[in-house]
């Protein structure tokens, strides 16, 4: 049988025709679709835990100022005198002291013994000795020229090159005097000092 054009575009004609009706049946998918849509999980900005901008009752860690560092100073130099201001005449003696011997840059303890001293120039150094005996015991001796170099202001160490011997070192700058010391078998006291002093002319 047959079908005219018209049966065959009435329905299309009639849905042209009325598009209300296509619109509500387009509804209910759109909103299914809107449904599922919502059911899905959405990604959304997190904020962090942390507040970055501290609020004003919280308190702020200050770092303390660092300390001006202290200055250090080294201690003064005393000023040096020189010992010896001009250079005594030389000589050698035997059983005395010699007749310019500077008793001022090396001393003899009292009650001791000369055996013997010298007296000797080298350009600006002068080059002093003497060796005596002495009554007086080891300690007396160590603490008499102990305290002849503390009244200098010279550096003063002491050691024992050997046995029974003790010798004292004092100096400063180019003036130094060292006196060895040791106990002979007869009780009295060997005193051997021996200076070198630079002139200040």
């Amino acid at each position: 049988m047959a079908t005219s054009p018209s049966a065959s575009l009435a329905p299309s004609a009639q849905a042209s025709a009325n598009p209300s009706a296509r619109g509500k049946n387009s509804e209910p998918k759109k909103q299914k679709a809107e449904e599922k849509k919502s059911g899905e999980p959405t990604a959304e900005a997190t904020r962090p835990s942390w507040d970055p901008k501290p609020s004003a009752s919280e308190s702020r860690l200050e770092v303390p100022e660092q300390s001006k560092a202290s200055q250090f100073k080294l201690p003064d130099t005393p000023e040096r005198q020189p010992v010896l201001k001009k250079a005594p005449k030389t000589g050698v003696s035997t059983g005395k002291l010699t007749k310019e011997f500077p008793k001022d840059a090396v001393p003899v303890p009292k009650a001791t013994t000369i055996v013997q001293s010298s007296v000797e120039k080298q350009e600006k150094l002068v080059f002093v000795g003497v060796e005596g005996r002495s009554n007086s015991s080891v300690e007396e001796v160590l603490s008499f020229y102990s305290e002849h170099f503390e009244q200098q202001r010279w550096l003063t160490t002491q050691s024992e090159p050997a046995t029974g011997v003790t010798q004292l070192l004092g100096s400063f700058g180019e003036d130094s005097t060292t006196v060895t010391i040791r106990q002979l078998s007869t009780g009295a006291t060997s005193i051997v000092a021996a200076g070198v002093f630079e002139i200040q002319e």
